[in-house]
């Protein structure tokens, strides 16, 4: 069974420029994609995706990891590339730390995406994160693609914004739909995708997203706040930088999108 994947951080060349942009608050600029808090003072940023896939010791170098102020809410902010045919994608996300100009950037590490998708969390949070197990115990079935219809007449199921499918079923009832479909759709050679969505902090998280025009979704989890945001890139290797004052004050987590490479081919 396919499950769906989104289904998914300035030039300075002279003394005038640097003082234009210093009085620009960074709100005129980025859009508001939600907030985070760090009651442990450590966030991570990484592909949650990867959670169903690997035991926490193995996830945990993929974790890039940095210093935040504590239980404090910091804004999670993106801005576009703004021009081109990669207009509406992310140029950078960034977690705000503190208002002032960048002078200098530390590099904190990258962070490899495999399910179009990056989390910005609380390091405890994660302790508590119920990736699969449903939380309600209620799950969604939903299907899409060339022959959904087919199914869903075969199978009375009711349209949605995505195809069609079941909303907050038991989970035992989603999981005997899933099956029922899964033998269907073979004895017929139909094509089309289908997942299977227990209610978890997973799935409240990416629903948040999907409805939201950013891409982005923000939950709690325990007593911190999660974000949750859609790279606009799909997969890739992303860089994260912690950008710096001149007194090498932290600013901001900045997560850089737009490679060098693509924003020369736009």
């Amino acid at each position: 069974m396919k499950k769906k994947g989104a289904s998914g951080p300035k030039p300075r060349t002279s003394a005038t420029t640097k003082k234009k942009k210093s009085t620009k608050s960074p709100n005129a600029e980025h859009e508001v994609l939600g907030v985070v808090t760090s009651p442990t003072g450590t966030l991570g940023i990484f592909d949650i995706g990867l959670v169903g896939y690997l035991p926490r010791e193995a996830l945990e170098p993929a974790i890039v990891k940095v210093e935040v102020p504590k239980r404090r809410e910091l804004k999670v902010l993106g801005k576009r590339v703004g021009k081109g045919r990669f207009a509406d994608c992310w140029d950078h996300v960034v977690v705000e730390l503190a208002r002032g100009e960048v002078a200098s950037s530390r590099k904190l590490g990258k962070a490899g995406v495999d399910f179009a998708r990056l989390v910005v969390m609380d390091l405890g949070a994660l302790d508590l994160w119920q990736h699969e197990d449903s939380l309600d115990g209620r799950a969604d079935f939903v299907f899409w693609g060339r022959d959904a219809a087919e199914l869903a007449k075969a199978m009375r199921a009711t349209p949605n914004a995505e195809g069609y499918g079941w909303i907050g079923l038991t989970v035992a009832e989603a999981e005997a739909k899933a099956v029922q479909a899964a033998r269907i759709k073979a004895e017929h050679r139909w094509l089309l995708a289908t997942d299977l969505r227990p209610h978890s902090h997973h799935f409240h998280a990416l629903a948040a997203a999907r409805a939201s025009k950013q891409g982005a979704g923000t939950i709690e989890v325990g007593d911190a706040q999660v974000c949750l945001f859609f790279t606009s890139w799909g997969d890739g290797v992303f860089p994260i930088y912690l950008d710096l004052d001149a007194g090498d004050r932290p600013l901001r987590v900045r997560v850089q999108l737009l490679s060098a490479e693509m924003a020369a081919s736009s």
